[in-house]
């Protein structure tokens, strides 16, 4: 009998403090999620001066631990690569290649556009849960996390994880058109984000003839091609003669990296705390 007026009352108390849970400290995680995120989606934004001010410029010195083959500054708006003035010199005869964008040209830089774009779905999922919303189980919070925690997850991954592009499919983008002068036959170029940097890969290539005896093998997809990959490409083969990698840091890319991580603990603590209610009923509370 008392055993059991003690367990009636430990589980009095253990739904008083799931209720609390539900009412005040979820929405408590979800106000500082809001915060953090605001924060992040404001640094893709990076306004001059309040929120309808034209997003300001920033120039980057790329730089490479090996060679000095290619060197160059390259100039971000936003999720624009507005300006890229990259100087190559050629392994062969130390030539010196010069190259820019073109003044009425821009090249979007699809992983940061959707990285914003999966923290503003985020954003919008809190705060449809604002402080007036009453939650009524735990179930309803986990799938909330869930949702929650799957954008932030694709937007950490649109950074961290470059797209897997052939070398026919980087010589048919529009990249190859942004640039003056023309970029010779010989060159290929793709740029894109690495975790907070900002990459760009210049491939110098050499035709291959019909008469060649090497065994023409096409390369698949990759983030970066090694010298000797084979492609075909208008009818002609070529192989990758060499290639030069090149970065700059984007300390605003590393605040971003730094707040999808947070939050996603958050989601987490959250998800735990309200999961350890459940192992108090032998039936599933929420």
């Amino acid at each position: 009998m008392a055993a059991a007026m003690t367990s009636t009352a430990e589980r009095a108390v253990l739904e008083e403090e799931f209720k609390w849970l539900l009412q005040e400290e979820v929405h408590a995680v979800l106000r500082q999620l809001q915060d953090i995120l605001k924060e992040a989606s404001h640094r893709f934004a990076l306004p001059t001066s309040g929120s309808g001010a034209a997003v300001r410029q920033e120039n980057f010195v790329l730089s490479t631990s090996g060679t000095d083959q290619v060197k160059g500054v390259l100039t971000l708006q936003g999720d624009a690569l507005c300006q890229a003035d990259v100087n190559l010199k050629m392994p062969r005869n130390n030539q010196l290649l010069h190259f820019a964008f073109r003044e009425d040209k821009q090249w979007k830089l699809q992983q940061i556009q959707d990285a914003r774009n999966h923290v503003n779905q985020a954003i919008y999922l809190l705060m449809n849960r604002d402080v007036n919303y009453q939650f009524k189980t735990g179930s309803e919070v986990l799938k909330l996390m869930d949702a929650v925690m799957l954008q932030l997850s694709r937007a950490r991954n649109r950074l961290t994880t470059p797209a897997t592009l052939t070398l026919p499919e980087i010589a048919s983008s529009g990249l190859t058109k942004m640039f003056t002068p023309v970029l010779p036959p010989d060159i290929l170029v793709n740029f894109y984000i690495n975790l907070n940097k900002l990459c760009l890969t210049v491939y110098q290539l050499h035709v291959l003839q019909p008469s060649t005896t090497k065994n023409f093998k096409p390369a698949g997809g990759s983030i970066l091609h090694n010298p000797g990959a084979m492609f075909e490409f208008g009818s002609q083969r070529y192989e990758v003669s060499h290639v030069h990698k090149v970065e700059c840091v984007v300390p605003w890319l590393n605040d971003a990296l730094v707040f999808f991580t947070v939050s996603l603990q958050l989601c987490q603590q959250l998800k735990d705390k309200i999961s350890v209610f459940s192992s108090y009923w032998n039936y599933r509370p929420y």
